[in-house]
């Protein structure tokens, strides 16, 4: 098998942007789970510089195929 390569969005770094990356941003925010420095680099998906709510939903909006890529 091919190494998994993750990329922007891919916050549990299983290859793949799925709501489980917008779902483990939320329980890093609400201190339910704590992300590695790993995890919380490609959980900026809007590039703002933070990891916030409004990456959750931007991860979420590309999801449900509501903008081309994050």
């Amino acid at each position: 098998t091919e190494p998994v390569v993750p990329t922007i969005g891919d916050v549990d770094m299983d290859g793949k942007v799925s709501v489980m990356d917008a779902t483990a941003i939320q329980l890093h925010i609400a201190s339910i789970i704590v992300l590695g420095e790993d995890n919380l680099s490609y959980a900026d998906a809007d590039k703002d510089g933070s990891v916030s709510v409004l990456d959750a939903t931007q991860i979420q909006m590309f999801v449900a195929q509501l903008i081309p890529e994050l």
